[in-house]
């Protein structure tokens, strides 16, 4: 499944992308409110991108920034590799028809956050897990003091509560935040 915005593409994670998602997590702008560890190394990421790739329950995609002609006109046809990786959704505990979880999703590259394009990668995965995946409901949870929560409760996520020292990092236990949208919100909030 390929799902594109006006900036994006997103599509199925290959292991060609696991050299930028290593290189990305390695950052501690982007490890800083994820259960990512310090030091995770290269084996880590293949690890877990494999253990990913044969849970049924799972599913990988990378974020894609079309890349624009000098004349301004956006490039159609992706295919000719005229597009840049900038990120990373992975979905999780996914029950077909049902529910699944957005378990960790990044703009890897700093210069390019605050413009929209978390937004837009949130709403096309929203409109994945709802109309295509059929999900009633679609959760996620963050850190405290997680700057992506704004983002999450404008596009109508609702919070369910904390999940005390449910995340470990480096050893220590975090509290989470639990969020959540029902199928009834998000018709009400994208379908009318």
């Amino acid at each position: 499944m390929i799902l594109e915005t006006n900036d994006l593409i997103i599509r199925p994670s290959e292991w060609a992308d696991l050299d930028d998602f290593y290189m990305w997590e390695q950052l501690p702008e982007v490890t800083e409110f994820f259960s990512i560890r310090d030091g995770q190394t290269m084996e880590d990421v293949v690890k877990k991108y494999v253990s990913d790739e044969k849970d049924p329950k799972a599913q990988q995609f990378t974020i894609l920034l079309k890349q624009e002609e000098p004349d301004g006109f956006k490039v159609d046809d992706f295919s000719y590799g005229q597009t840049r990786k900038i990120g990373r959704i992975v979905l999780a505990d996914i029950e077909d028809g049902w529910k699944g979880e957005i378990w960790r999703i990044y703009i890897g590259e700093k210069a390019l956050r605050g413009k929209g394009y978390g937004k837009q990668a949130m709403e096309a995965m929203m409109g994945y897990c709802f109309d295509v995946l059929g999900f009633e409901r679609l959760y996620l949870d963050h850190y405290t003091g997680n700057p992506a929560a704004g983002l999450y409760l404008s596009l109508g996520f609702r919070y369910e509560g904390v999940l005390r020292k449910n995340c470990r990092k480096n050893g220590i236990l975090y509290d989470v935040h639990l969020m959540s949208m029902l199928r009834e919100e998000y018709e009400d909030l994208f379908k009318k």
